[in-house]
């Protein structure tokens, strides 16, 4: 029963705050790919202040996600788990690209989203995010 309230509780809360995510796209919806071919996908904004685009997997059944890398103005970051199979390009004030070297089956067929944020050492974090991206790889018959 409390898990319940505290769900409405949080949709509640989401519906009744003005969101910044429409000002973050993510581009395309969905990619089908064949296992050893490459994707890429976009994410771009329209917050003058941010200057950080991160990006996200989740992977199919869990719950939680991985951080892949991040841009910071013009200079990219991987996570060590995710080097040698995802770069990321761009500029972390406008757009940023993540690449999958070689899609991978079953670890890359996931959710990917892309978040929005400004870096600064003296100011809080503040997170703008737009879900999802699902990649789904076809199997080579």
């Amino acid at each position: 029963m409390i898990r319940d309230i505290l769900s409405i509780s949080l949709l509640l809360l989401l519906l009744s705050c003005p969101s910044l995510s429409r000002e973050v796209l993510q581009d395309p919806s969905s990619i089908l790919g064949s296992p050893d071919t490459p994707a890429t996908i976009s994410c771009s904004h329209s917050i003058s202040s941010y200057n950080v685009i991160l990006w996200y997997q989740q992977p199919t059944g869990h719950s939680h996600l991985n951080l892949i890398g991040h841009v910071y103005a013009t200079s990219p970051s991987i996570e060590d788990a995710f080097k040698g199979h995802f770069e990321v390009s761009g500029d972390g004030s406008v757009k940023s690209e993540l690449h999958v070297l070689k899609l991978r089956q079953p670890e890359d067929s996931a959710m990917y989203f892309c978040a929005a944020s400004r870096h600064s050492d003296s100011e809080s974090l503040s997170l703008r995010q737009k879900p999802s991206l699902i990649i789904s790889l076809m199997k080579s018959l």
